[in-house]
C-alpha cells in the first residue's frame, strides 16, 4: 500500500490530537521547552493534554525530509514549531510571506535554526469548510526557491476568490485560529474548472478533464503527495527512531473517498483502474476496528456500535474481537492488505505486529504459506486472526472445512492421501491436491481444448467458452435455482435474447456442446473447477445450519474477478446485511478468464440473495434510499490526464457498442497532466522492436534495454515468443492478461491490433466516428455496421486495450507491423487528438530506454513472482544478478509446470517437480524442497528435509508414511509439543511399543487411548492403575471416566472370553460400574447362562426370567417371574407353553388340533394359581384359556360360552380357538342333524350363537363361524408382515397369537429391530424353511424375520384352505340331503346351500392372501361349476310358487346370488361351440337379473363361431349395454322379433341329436319372456303374478320405461302370435316327446314335472288370449280334450271350462282366468304404463299402473308389503350384529346377502311353504299378528287427536283378541310341561323362564287395559303403549324361541295340487268350491288389508 497517494482532506482516523505546547508567545521561549521535553524524554504520555487549536498536515516529503535530520535536538524543535503552529502561534516577523513569486503570499517559511518549514494555508471539508495548514516540507535555504516555483505553478491556478478565503485572519487575542465557513461553498478552486459556480461544489470534484494543475511525474506529483494529520500519536512516532523499518501511517483522503469510508449501510464501489478502491476498503476496515477497540475501552464489556442507533450484534458479548473479512483474487493485493493494516495496527497501539513474509523473503508473498495460522474452517478461528483477510480460494477452503462433509471427499485418491493427517499437514496436502485438480484457464486450453470438436469450436474464442461455462452456465445467477449446479440447455440458449448476450442461440448451442464434453472429460480425470466447488457450497449451506463465526463486516475487493455464484457465497458468513457489505470493483477490468458480468449485476444480486429473508420493514427501506447507491470514483492517482483520456476514450467505445456490459462511468480525471501516447513509426521496413533493441539477444554489463519499471505488452504467448527473439532478456514481456494488476513507469504495446482476431473488422470504429460526426475526407467511406453477432469478440478486444493502456504510469507506447489493423483506432484517437506519432529513430530509442539498479530488478522480480510469471521473475532476477532468485523463480516455475501437467503427462510432471526439488535445495528453501518432494512421495527425503529445519510435524508425517512408525513417535514427542502427543502415541502404538504408547497417552490425558494401548499390550494391571490415578487426581469428569473405564474392563473381560477363561471373564465383569454395562455385555456374547446366574444372584428375578426367555426355557422363566411377583407374566408365559406344547409337542404333530401331553393339568393349575393372585378378571381369563387348551370334551353351549367369555375379556386366542372348536364340532357332525333354515336368517350373530346354545348344529351357524375363523385368519395373515416393516396396528394381537400359536418368541435387538426366536425348528411349519435361514444358538433357534413371515404366512394359508375345502365338502352332503326330497320341493335352504358353496371357492380362489395349490384349485372349481349348474335350476324352477316367495325374490337380488349366476359365463369355454342348453341357461340368467356387465356379453359372443340369431340378439344387448343398460333394447319391437327368431330356431332344431339341449323348464321360462314383450308394447297387459315378478327382476334399481308404443300391436308380432299357439299345442298334444324331452333333461320324477308343465303351457295360452284376443278356439279345444285337460288341477280347469261354455267373450274369459290364476296361487296382473284401466281388473287380479312406481323396487314392495319392513329390521340387525361380534373382524358374509337384494327379509315369523296350496298355520299366523298388534299399540299414542287414539286401540283389540287364547294357552304349555324346552333335550333356563312369565304377565296386563270402556280407555293409552314398549324389549330374545315353539304345534296342512287328478276332480263336488271360495275370500281380505 506504499504506492497510494492521496489528495489532503480533514483527518479521517481517531487519533489523539491532544498536544502539549507551552503558552509562550515570543520565539525565545522556544528553547525552554525543548529542555524541557529533552528532560522528561519521548514518553506518548507526556504529549497528552492540550487539543490544538488548528489543524496542522504535513507531507510525504516532509516526512522524508525529517527522518533525514541526525540531530533530535533539531528534530525537537521541528516539531515544537508545528505544535505551536497548531494552537495558533505566529511569530512576530512578518517577512515569512516574502518568498512567494506568483502565490499571492499564500507559501510562508518558518525558520528552525539552519532549516526552513515550508507551509501554506488550504481549505478542506470537513462538517463545515475550515482552514488547515499544510506542511510541504523542511528543507534548506538552497532548496527553497525551487519548491517554491513548484508550488507557484499549482497555486497559479486557483481563482483569485479561493486565494483570498485562504489568506483571510481569525484572531483569539494574540493567536490565529482557523477560519471557517457553512457549506456550501459557493465558489470553485481552479480559475479554468467553470466559470460558473455551483452550490455546494466538492473542491475536488474535478469535472472539467483538463482542470490540470501541475505539470509533473506522477512519481514527484505534489497534489498526489500523501499528507498526514498531525497528532499525538504521529508525533511519538516521528520521534521514535525506528530502525528504519517504513511503517504506514494513517494518511488524509479525499472528501469522496470519506464520504464511502463513512458510509454507514452496505456499500457498491465502482471506479476504473487507480482510483484507490482498495484504500477505502482498507481505510473502511481499520477505522471500524478503531470504533471498537474504543467501545471496549470505554464499555469494558465488548459492546460495539459505530452509530447512534446500535443493534444487537451475533456474537458472543465476551469477545473482545470484531470479526472482520476482507476478501481478494489476487495473493499479492491480500498481502498487501494484510500488510497495511498490521502496520496501522501497529502505529495505532504501539505494538509491533508487522507480519513476517511465510516464505522468509519479504518481497515474495506464496497464496498458501501466508494463511497456516489460518484454520480452513470458520470455526475456532484465533482472534489475532481477525480482521481475516485472505483470498478468495482460502475463503473457498474455509467454507468447505464449516458446512457438512467435505466437496474433496469424493475424490478416493484424496482421501487417500490425507488419510491420517491433521492440522497444517493435512492443509498442505489439501492445498497441494486442489492446485494439481483444479481446472483453470490454462489447464483448460491445455488438457481440454486438443479434445474437443473441432467443428464445434470453429469461430469459438476459447477464452470466450470458458467464459460462458464458468460465467453463465455453471456461475450464474440462474443457476442457484437448479438442483445440478448448471443451468438447462434451453435456459442457456434462451440467454441469447438478454441484454449480456454476445452469441447467437446456435453458437450457445455449440457452447453448450462443448460444456457437456467437457463435463464428461472433467469427471474422467477426477479433476474439478472452481463452479463446482462453488456450487456444491451453496447446496450444503441452503440445507444445513450454518455454525461457524459470523462475520460482522465483510469487504470483497476486485469483485469482477468472481462469478455471480461465487459472490453469493458471502450472503451466508454474515447476517449484517444492512451494513456489512463492501463490493469494490471494476467490469472494464473483466478480462479474467471465465469472469463477465457489469458491477450493476452485482446489485441486482445483492437484493435478491443477500436481502431474501430479510423482514418486510428492511425491503420497504430499499425504495427510501437506505441501502447504498453505487460509489463513482473519478479521480485517478496512478496515472496523468494524457493516459487517462485515450483509456477514456475505449470506455467510450464499449459504452456504445456494448451499452448493457459495462458501467457507464462519469471520465476519470487526473490533477497531473503528463505526455500524450506515442505511435511509433519505423523510419525503414526494419521491425519497430530491432530498431529499439538492436539484434543482441544478450544483455551485456554495458547494454542497457528496458529497466525495471518498463514492460512490452503482447497479446498473448505466440506474440511473446516472437518479440523474445528480438529482444531477448533486455527487456520485460508481458501479456494483457498477465499484465493485470500491475503498474509500470513505461509500457510499450505491441502489435495489439495486428495480432487481433478481430483483423478488418476493426473497421466498424468508422461507424462509430460516423455517429460522433467525426468523419472526414481522409477515412474510408465504405466500412461495416456494427452487428452484435458478428463483433461480438470487439467487447473482449477493446476491454484488454483499456487495461493495457491503463497499466502506465507515465509513458505509452504504440507499435505495430500491420498499420491496415490498427488503422481505425489510430484515425479515432488522431481525430481526438489523443496520440502523437513519433518517428523512430535511434535518439528517441535511446531516450526510451531507462536504466534500473539491481535492487530494482529484484524488486520487479518478486513482483512477478508473486504473479506466478516465474520466467520474466527469471529473467529480473538475473539481470540483478541475483542468482538465488532466479533459482527460486525457475524452481517455481518448474513446480507450477508439473501441477499443470500432472494429469495429461504425470511422468514429465514428476521429472519437473523433482527438479524444483533439487533446485530449491540448491538455494536452501529446504521447505519447498521438502513440499516437492513430499508430492513425490518421497518420504525419506522430505522428513529429512523438514526435520532440518525444524519443521518437525511435517517430517514425522514424512516418517510416518514410510511406516516408521517409532521414530515418528519419538519426533512427535521431542519436537511437537504436547499437541502432538496423540499423534505420538498412536505412532508408539503401530510401532508396537505399548507401554510408551500407554505413557504418552497418560501424559497428554488421552484417557481412552491410554487404555486402548494397555488393551493391545495386555496390561491389564497397568490399564488399572491409570484409572485409579485418574480418578484420585480427577483429571477427568466422571461421565468421562466412567465411560473410559467401562470401554476397557470390556476389553479385557472379552480378551478373557475368547480364551475361554469364563471365570476371569466373570471378575472383570462384575466390576462393571453399571449392572446394565454387565447385561449388555453378557447378552452380546451371548453368555446366557452366566447371565442368568448372574442375575439370580443379584436378586433380579424379572431380568433373570428374560434370560430364561432368551434360553427358550419358558417354564423357568415362569418359575422366575413367579419368585419376582410377576405372577400376571408367569401365568401368560405358561399358558403360551402349554398351548406350543399342545400343538406341537408331540413328535410329528401338524399342529391343530389340540392334543394331551404329560404334565397339562398340572400347568394349567399352576397358572391358575398365580392368576388368582393378580385379580378376578385376570383369574376369569386364565381359567377360560385353561378350559380351551385343556381339550377335554366340551359341548357346543360351553363353547359358545367360552367363545363369549374370550370376546368379553378380548381374548384373540380364546376366540380363534373356540370358533376353531365349534367349527370342528360342526364338520364332524353328521349332515343329517344339521337344522337348515327355508328362511333368511337376519341377524346371522345372534342366530348362530343360539344355535349353539341350543346345542344344534345348522348351515347358516356354520357357515358364520367358518366366516369368523376364516377373517380371524386372513387377519393374521395380512398382518404377520408388519412384523418385518415394524409396523404398530389394530391387530397387533392377531401376530401376538401367530407368534404364540407357532412357538416364536419376538424380541429386539439393539438397535430396537424385531428377531425372532424358534422353540422348535423341527416343528412341521418351519421344515419348509432352508437351513440357511436358521443360525443354531443354544436351545432357541434364530430365525430371520422375512422367512418367518413366508413361513407363517404359507402355513396359515395352508391351514384355512384345508379346512374350508372341508367346509364345501360338508355344504355339498348338505345339499345332496336336502336334494333327496325330489325335484318338486326345490326349497330355499337348498339355493341358501349353494350360494354358501359359492362363496367359500370364490374366496379361496381370488384372496390376495392366499395361494393355493393347483389341485386345491381344481377342487375348487368343480365346487363353482357344480354349484354354478344347481343354482341355476334352483332359482328358475318350472314350479313358478317357489319364485314367488319373498325370501328367494329377496335372495336372488343380493350379491352373492348375482355372482353366482354370472359365473355361469367364466366357465364358458370360447372354444367350444355353445350348446342350446348353455344358450337358454346363459338368457335365462341374462332376462332373470338384468345384471350382465360388458366383459360378460364379450365372453358370450367369443364363443359363437358364426352369425347365428342368438348371437345376433346377444350383439345387440351388448351394444345397448355400452349405450347404458341392456335392458332398454326391448323397448323397441325389432329386439323381440329378434329373441322370437333366436327361439323359434333353437325350438325348431332336432333336439334329439343335440348333446345339451333347452331344458323344458327354460324354454318355457323364455316362452313367457317372448309374451311378455309382446304384450308389452299395448298401453295395457295381461301376465302372471310370477311372470311380473320376473319383469322387475330384470329391471332392478332401474328407472321403468314404457316401449315404445305401436299403432296396432298385433301386426309387429304376428309371427309370434302364431309361434307360441304353435309349440304349446305341440308340446300339449305331442306328449311322448314331451316326456322324452323332460326325461333327456335329467328329470327324474317326469310325472310331477309333466304335470307343472301342461298348467304352465295352459297359463300361457290363456295370457296369450286375453292380450291379443287369439286363440280362443285352441284354448277351448284343449280344455275339451281329456287326455290333456286331465293334467290339470282341478280349481284351475273349472272357472276356465265353465267360462268358455258361454263362448268367446273377453268380459267372461278374463275374470275366469283370474279366477284359475288365483286358484293356483299365481294370481293375474293388469299392467297399465299410463293410463287408467281398472276399471279392466277382474276380482282376484292385481293392477298395477306402473308411471306410479320410480322404480321396480317399488312395485315389488307393492306386491310384499311386508318384505319392505323387514329389509329394514334386517339391515338393523346386521348392523347391530356387527357392532356386537365378539371379533374386530366383521365376517364378510353376514351381510351379502340382504345387503343390495331387492327385499329384505322379515323378522317377524313366516310360514314355511312349499306347495300350492300350502298355508302357514294359525298358531304361527298367531305369533305374526301377536307382533304386528304390539307393533302399533306403541304408536298408537303418536296420534294427536285423542278419538283417534281410543277408535284405533278398539280396532287393534279386536285382532289381539283373535290370537290371545291360542298363544296363552301355547306359551303355558312349554313353561310348565315337564319335557322341558321344544328341543326336549333339557329343561328351560331360569333366564328363559323369567322372560317368558314376564311376557305372559304383560300380555294379560294389555288385554286388561283393552276390555275399558271408551272414556277409560283414555286415560289408558299411556300404560297401553308403556306395556306395548316392554313387549318389544323382551322381543329379540323371544322372538326364535316362540317361532320354534308354535312350529311344533302346528299341523301338516299341505295341499298339493298334484295330487287332484281329473279323476276325482268331480267327486269332492262342491265341498271343495266352497271350501276354495272361503279360503279366497279370507286370502283377499288379509292381501287387501296388508297392501292397503
Amino acid at each position: 500500500m506504499s504506492s497510494r497517494r492521496g489528495v489532503t482532506r480533514a483527518p479521517l482516523f481517531i487519533c489523539d490530537r491532544r498536544i502539549p505546547v507551552k503558552d509562550d508567545k515570543e520565539d525565545d521561549a522556544l528553547g525552554d521547552y525543548v529542555v524541557k521535553y529533552a528532560q522528561v524524554g519521548s514518553n506518548s504520555g507526556e504529549w497528552a493534554g492540550f487539543i490544538p487549536r488548528s489543524e496542522v498536515i504535513f507531507s510525504e516529503n516532509f516526512r522524508q525530509s525529517f527522518r533525514k535530520l541526525i540531530s533530535r535536538q533539531m528534530k525537537l524543535l521541528v516539531i515544537n514549531l508545528l505544535l505551536k503552529l497548531s494552537n495558533g502561534w505566529r511569530p512576530k516577523r512578518r517577512d515569512v510571506n516574502k518568498i512567494c513569486m506568483n502565490s499571492l503570499q499564500i507559501v510562508k517559511q518558518f525558520k528552525v535554526e539552519s532549516l526552513y518549514v515550508l507551509c501554506t494555508v488550504d481549505i478542506e471539508k470537513d462538517f463545515n469548510y475550515v482552514q488547515v495548514l499544510k506542511v510541504w516540507d523542511v528543507l534548506p535555504l538552497e532548496d527553497i526557491p525551487k519548491m517554491v516555483k513548484r508550488l507557484d505553478g499549482i497555486y497559479e491556478t486557483y481563482c483569485n476568490e479561493y486565494i483570498d478565503r485562504c489568506k483571510e485572519k481569525s484572531l483569539d487575542g494574540d493567536l490565529e485560529v482557523p477560519k471557517s465557513w457553512q457549506a456550501p461553498f459557493n465558489f470553485l478552486r481552479n480559475r479554468n474548472s467553470s466559470t460558473e459556480k455551483q452550490e455546494g461544489h466538492d473542491l475536488d470534484n474535478l469535472s472539467d478533464s483538463c482542470s490540470y494543475t501541475e505539470n509533473s511525474k506522477v512519481n514527484d506529483s505534489l497534489l498526489l503527495m500523501k499528507f498526514y494529520p498531525l497528532s499525538s500519536d504521529i508525533v511519538n512516532h516521528l520521534l521514535s527512531n525506528k530502525d528504519g523499518k517504513e511503517v504506514e501511517l494513517p494518511f488524509e483522503v479525499t472528501n469522496e473517498e470519506r464520504e464511502i469510508i463513512n458510509s454507514p449501510r452496505s456499500t457498491f464501489i465502482l471506479g476504473r483502474s487507480g482510483t484507490g478502491k482498495t484504500t477505502i476498503l482498507t481505510m473502511k476496515l481499520f477505522k471500524k476496528e478503531q470504533l471498537y477497540q474504543m467501545a471496549l475501552d470505554r464499555d469494558g464489556d465488548g459492546g460495539f456500535s459505530d452509530r447512534a442507533n446500535t443493534e444487537v450484534r451475533d456474537e458472543d458479548p465476551n469477545t473482545d474481537v470484531l470479526h472482520q473479512l476482507f476478501v481478494t483474487v489476487s495473493p499479492k493485493l491480500c498481502f498487501a492488505v494484510r500488510r497495511h493494516i498490521s502496520q496501522l495496527k501497529s502505529f495505532a497501539y504501539g505494538k509491533n505486529i508487522l507480519p513476517e513474509s511465510p516464505s522468509g523473503d519479504i518481497d515474495f508473498i506464496d497464496s498458501t504459506d501466508q494463511f497456516k495460522d489460518i484454520p480452513d474452517s470458520f470455526f475456532d478461528i484465533p482472534p489475532k486472526s481477525y480482521p481475516l483477510i485472505i483470498t478468495f480460494q482460502k475463503f473457498l477452503m474455509m467454507l468447505n472445512g464449516t458446512i457438512g462433509v467435505s466437496y474433496f471427499e469424493r475424490f478416493p485418491d484424496l482421501r487417500e492421501i490425507c488419510r491420517g493427517k491433521v492440522g497444517p499437514v493435512r492443509s498442505l496436502a489439501l492445498q497441494t491436491y486442489v492446485r494439481a485438480k483444479e481446472v483453470n484457464f490454462e489447464k483448460f486450453c491445455a488438457t481440454y481444448l486438443p479434445h474437443f470438436n473441432e467443428t464445434l469450436m470453429r469461430k469459438l474464442d476459447p477464452s470466450r467458452v470458458f467464459t460462458e461455462i464458468i460465467s453463465h452456465i455453471k456461475g450464474g445467477i440462474r443457476v442457484a435455482d437448479s438442483p445440478n449446479g448448471r443451468i438447462s440447455r434451453e435456459d442457456y440458449v434462451l440467454l441469447s435474447e438478454g441484454r449480456a448476450s454476445t452469441l447467437t442461440a446456435d453458437e450457445r448451442e455449440k457452447v453448450y456442446d462443448i460444456f457437456q464434453d467437457y463435463e464428461k472429460m472433467k469427471a474422467m480425470n477426477g479433476e474439478f473447477d472452481l463452479s463446482d466447488l462453488v456450487n456444491d457450497l451453496h447446496s450444503r449451506l441452503r440445507h444445513e445450519k450454518w455454525k461457524g463465526d459470523r462475520m460482522e463486516f465483510v469487504y470483497i475487493d476486485e469483485v469482477q474477478d468472481l462469478t455471480m455464484g461465487q459472490i453469493a457465497l458471502f450472503k451466508y458468513v454474515s447476517s449484517n446485511v444492512e451494513e456489512g457489505f463492501v463490493f469494490s470493483g471494476d467490469t472494464a477490468q473483466t478480462i479474467a478468464r471465465g469472469i463477465d458480468f457489469r458491477f450493476e449485476d452485482i446489485r441486482f444480486l445483492f437484493y435478491k440473495e443477500f436481502l431474501h429473508g430479510l423482514g418486510d420493514e428492511v425491503r420497504q427501506n430499499l425504495h427510501r434510499g437506505r441501502i447504498s447507491k453505487v460509489f463513482h470514483l473519478s479521480q485517478n492517482f496512478r496515472t496523468h490526464a494524457a493516459i487517462l483520456k485515450l483509456a477514456q476514450s475505449v470506455i467510450n467505445l464499449l459504452s456504445h457498442y456494448f451499452p448493457l456490459l459495462i458501467d457507464i462511468l462519469s471520465p476519470e480525471v487526473s490533477r497531473i497532466c503528463g505526455e500524450a501516447p506515442i505511435f511509433l513509426e519505423s523510419g525503414n521496413e526494419e521491425n519497430a522492436i530491432i530498431s529499439i533493441f538492436g539484434n543482441s539477444l544478450s544483455v551485456g554489463v554495458n547494454v542497457v534495454g528496458f529497466g525495471a519499471e518498463q514492460v512490452i505488452l503482447v497479446r498473448d504467448d505466440c506474440a511473446r515468443h516472437e518479440v523474445l527473439n528480438y529482444v531477448g532478456k533486455q527487456a520485460l514481456i508481458l501479456t494483457v492478461v498477465e499484465c493485470k494488476g500491475l503498474e509500470f513507469q513505461d509500457v510499450l504495446l505491441y502489435n495489439f491490433f495486428g495480432s487481433s482476431p478481430m483483423k478488418n473488422q476493426w473497421r466498424v470504429i468508422y461507424e462509430y466516428l460516423k455517429e460522433q460526426n467525426l468523419l472526414d475526407n481522409s477515412f474510408p467511406r465504405g466500412f461495416p455496421n456494427f452487428d452484435l453477432a458478428k463483433h461480438n469478440i470487439l467487447c473482449s478486444e477493446l476491454k484488454q486495450l483499456y487495461v493495457a493502456i491503463t497499466r502506465t504510469r507515465q509513458r505509452l507506447w504504440i507499435v505495430e507491423s500491420n498499420m491496415e489493423f490498427s488503422k481505425p483506432m489510430f484515425d479515432y484517437w488522431r481525430k481526438l487528438c489523443l496520440i502523437q506519432v513519433r518517428k523512430l529513430d535511434n535518439s528517441l530509442a535511446e531516450e526510451m530506454k531507462v536504466a534500473s539498479t539491481p535492487e530494482q530488478w529484484k524488486s520487479q522480480g518478486w513482483k512477478l513472482l508473486d504473479e506466478n510469471n516465474y520466467e520474466m521473475a527469471a529473467m529480473c532476477f538475473e539481470r540483478a544478478q541475483f542468482a538465488l532468485g532466479e533459482k527460486f523463480a525457475k524452481a517455481a516455475g518448474l513446480n507450477a509446470a508439473a501441477d499443470q501437467m500432472s494429469i495429461s503427462n504425470p511422468e514429465e510432471a514428476s521429472h519437473f517437480r523433482r527438479q524444483a526439488g533439487e533446485m530449491y535445495e540448491s538455494i536452501g528453501k529446504n521447505e519447498r524442497a521438502a513440499q516437492c518432494f513430499l508430492a513425490l512421495k518421497d518420504y525419506e527425503r522430505a522428513g529429512t528435509l523438514f526435520e532440518s529445519i525444524g519443521m518437525a510435524e511435517f517430517a514425522a508425517e514424512c516418517f510416518y508414511e514410510l511406516k516408521e512408525y517409532e521414530r515418528a513417535g519419538r519426533i512427535y514427542l521431542e519436537k511437537c509439543g504436547e499437541s502432538s502427543l496423540e499423534r505420538a502415541g498412536e505412532c508408539f502404538l503401530l510401532a508396537g511399543c505399548c507401554s510408551q504408547a500407554a505413557d504418552v497417552y497418560s501424559k497428554g490425558n488421552f484417557f481412552s487411548q491410554c487404555l486402548s494401548a494397555c488393551a493391545q499390550g495386555n496390561l491389564f494391571e497397568l490399564g488399572l492403575s491409570y484409572i485409579q490415578s485418574w480418578k484420585e487426581g480427577a483429571k477427568t469428569s466422571k461421565p468421562d471416566i466412567v465411560k473410559i473405564e467401562q470401554d476397557f474392563l470390556e476389553t479385557c473381560a472379552h480378551h478373557y472370553y475368547e480364551q475361554k477363561d469364563f471365570k476371569m471373564m466373570m471378575r472383570f465383569v462384575k466390576v462393571f460400574p453399571f449392572v446394565e454395562a454387565m447385561r449388555s455385555f453378557l447378552r452380546s456374547l451371548n453368555c446366557l447362562e452366566e447371565l442368568l446366574s448372574m442375575e439370580e444372584e443379584f436378586g433380579n428375578f424379572l431380568e433373570a426370567a428374560n434370560v430364561a426367555k432368551l434360553k427358550g426355557d419358558i417354564l423357568l422363566e415362569a418359575r422366575l417371574l413367579g419368585k419376582g411377583g410377576h405372577f400376571k407374566e408367569a401365568a401368560m408365559s405358561i399358558l403360551w407353553y402349554v398351548l406350543y406344547s399342545s400343538l406341537w409337542g408331540t413328535p410329528g404333530s401338524r399342529g391343530w388340533p389340540l392334543k394331551k401331553f404329560e404334565g397339562k393339568e398340572h400347568l394349567l393349575r399352576i397358572a391358575k394359581s398365580y392368576a388368582i393372585l393378580v385379580s378376578e378378571p385376570f383369574y376369569h381369563y386364565a381359567q377360560i384359556q385353561s378350559t380351551i387348551l385343556l381339550d377335554e370334551v366340551i359341548s357346543l353351549p360351553e363353547l359358545g360360552d367360552l367363545l363369549s367369555g374370550s370376546s368379553r375379556n378380548k381374548n384373540i386366542t380364546g376366540e380363534i380357538l373356540c370358533s376353531w372348536k365349534i367349527l370342528d364340532v360342526h364338520l364332524k357332525s353328521d349332515v343329517s342333524l344339521f337344522c337348515c333354515e327355508d328362511n333368511l336368517v337376519p341377524d346371522f350373530k345372534d342366530y348362530s350363537e343360539k344355535q349353539i346354545l341350543w346345542n344344534r348344529v345348522s348351515v347358516e351357524a356354520m357357515f358364520y363361524f367358518w366366516s369368523l375363523w376364516r377373517d380371524e385368519i386372513i387377519c393374521i395373515i395380512d398382518n404377520v408382515q408388519c412384523l418385518e416393516k415394524q409396523e404398530a396396528n389394530e391387530y397387533r394381537s392377531y401376530v401376538e397369537f401367530c407368534l404364540n400359536y407357532l412357538g416364536v418368541l419376538k424380541l429386539y435387538n439393539s438397535k430396537a429391530e424385531p428377531i425372532c426366536l424358534l422353540l422348535n425348528p423341527e416343528v412341521e411349519w418351519a421344515r419348509d424353511i432352508g437351513d440357511g435361514s436358521f443360525r443354531r444358538n443354544g436351545k432357541l433357534v434364530p430365525l430371520e424375520l422375512r422367512h418367518f413371515v413366508i413361513a407363517a404366512k404359507k402355513y396359515w394359508g395352508s391351514e384355512l384352505v384345508s379346512v374350508s375345502i372341508e367346509v364345501l365338502h360338508c355344504l355339498d352332503a348338505l345339499y345332496k340331503l336336502r336334494s333327496s326330497v325330489g325335484i318338486s320341493k326345490p326349497e330355499f335352504s337348498q339355493c341358501r346351500i349353494l350360494i354358501h358353496i359359492y362363496e367359500v371357492a370364490e374366496f379361496l380362489l381370488t384372496s390376495k392372501s392366499l395361494i393355493c395349490h393347483q389341485s386345491d384349485k381344481q377342487v375348487l372349481w368343480n365346487f363353482i361349476q357344480d354349484s354354478t349348474s344347481r343354482y341355476l335350476s334352483c332359482v328358475f324352477p318350472l314350479d313358478w310358487r317357489s319364485s314367488l316367495r319373498a325370501n328367494k325374490v329377496s335372495l336372488r337380488g343380493s350379491k352373492a346370488s348375482s355372482r353366482l349366476l354370472r359365473q355361469a359365463f367364466q366357465l364358458l369355454d370360447p372354444k367350444k361351440k355353445l350348446s342350446y342348453g348353455q344358450i337358454g341357461r346363459i338368457t335365462m340368467i341374462i332376462l332373470g337379473s338384468g345384471k350382465l356387465d360388458s366383459p360378460s356379453y364379450l365372453k358370450v359372443l367369443e364363443c359363437f363361431q358364426k352369425n347365428t340369431p342368438w348371437k345376433i340378439l346377444f350383439d345387440c344387448l351388448h351394444r345397448e349395454e355400452g349405450r347404458g343398460s341392456s335392458r332398454n333394447v326391448f323397448l323397441e319391437v325389432s329386439a323381440v322379433q329378434k329373441f322370437h327368431v333366436a327361439l323359434a330356431e333353437t325350438f325348431n332344431a332336432n333336439w334329439r341329436k343335440e348333446v345339451d339341449y333347452i331344458s323344458p323348464s327354460c324354454f318355457l321360462y323364455l316362452l313367457e319372456w317372448l309374451l311378455i314383450l309382446s304384450s308389452s308394447f299395448r298401453p295395457y297387459m295381461f301376465t302372471t303374478e310370477s311372470g311380473f315378478v320376473e319383469w322387475l327382476m330384470f329391471h332392478e334399481g332401474d328407472r321403468m320405461v314404457p316401449p315404445n308404443s305401436v299403432p296396432h300391436p298385433v301386426e309387429p308380432f304376428k309371427l309370434i302370435l302364431e309361434f307360441i299357439p304353435y309349440a304349446v299345442q305341440l308340446l300339449l298334444r305331442n306328449i311322448s316327446d314331451t316326456v322324452k324331452w323332460i326325461v333327456n333333461s335329467g328329470v327324474t320324477k317326469w310325472e310331477q314335472y309333466h304335470r307343472l308343465l301342461v298348467l304352465k303351457l295352459f297359463m300361457l295360452l290363456s295370457l296369450l288370449h286375453i292380450n291379443f284376443s287369439v286363440c280362443w278356439d285352441l284354448l277351448r279345444e284343449l280344455l275339451s280334450t281329456s287326455y290333456i285337460s286331465d293334467y290339470l288341477p282341478r280349481e284351475f280347469f273349472n272357472p276356465l271350462w265353465r267360462a268358455f261354455k258361454h263362448g268367446n267373450v273377453l268380459e267372461v274369459t278374463v275374470p275366469a282366468i283370474a279366477e284359475a290364476f288365483r286358484r293356483v296361487h299365481n294370481p293375474l296382473v293388469v299392467i297399465s304404463w299410463g293410463r287408467d284401466f281398472s276399471n279392466l281388473v277382474p276380482g282376484g287380479a292385481l293392477y298395477v299402473e306402473i308411471s306410479k312406481y320410480r322404480t321396480s323396487e317399488d312395485v315389488l314392495r307393492f306386491l310384499f308389503p311386508d318384505i319392505a319392513k323387514a329389509r329394514k329390521h334386517q339391515g338393523d340387525a346386521l348392523k347391530d350384529g356387527a357392532e356386537n361380534s365378539s371379533s374386530n373382524v366383521r365376517p364378510l358374509s353376514s351381510n351379502d346377502l340382504g345387503e343390495n337384494s331387492v327385499m329384505g327379509v322379515s323378522s317377524d315369523i313366516v310360514a314355511e311353504t312349499s306347495s300350492i296350496g300350502e298355508s302357514p298355520s294359525e298358531n304361527i299366523k298367531t305369533v305374526m299378528e301377536l307382533w304386528k298388534v304390539v307393533d302399533m299399540l306403541e304408536s298408537v299414542g303418536k296420534v294427536e287427536d285423542q278419538p283417534g287414539i281410543v277408535s284405533s286401540a278398539k280396532a287393534l283389540k279386536v285382532d289381539f283378541d283373535e290370537c290371545l287364547s291360542a298363544f296363552h294357552l301355547a306359551l303355558n304349555e312349554h313353561i310348565w310341561e315337564a319335557k322341558g324346552n321344544f328341543l326336549g333335550e333339557e329343561a328351560l333356563p331360569n333366564t328363559f323362564r323369567q322372560n317368558l312369565l314376564g311376557m305372559l304377565d304383560d300380555l294379560r296386563q294389555l288385554h286388561a287395559a283393552l276390555s275399558f270402556s271408551d272414556r277409560k280407555l283414555e286415560d289408558k293409552i299411556s300404560g297401553i303403549v308403556e306395556i306395548s314398549r316392554r313387549l318389544q324389549l323382551r322381543r329379540p330374545m323371544l322372538e326364535h324361541f316362540l317361532y320354534h315353539m308354535f312350529r311344533e304345534r302346528s299341523s301338516d296342512a299341505e295341499v298339493n295340487p298334484e295330487d287332484s287328478h281329473a279323476s276325482t276332480a268331480t267327486s269332492q263336488g262342491a265341498e271343495n268350491k266352497n271350501q276354495g271360495n272361503n279360503k279366497s275370500k279370507a286370502k283377499k281380505k288379509k292381501s287387501k288389508r296388508g297392501r292397503k
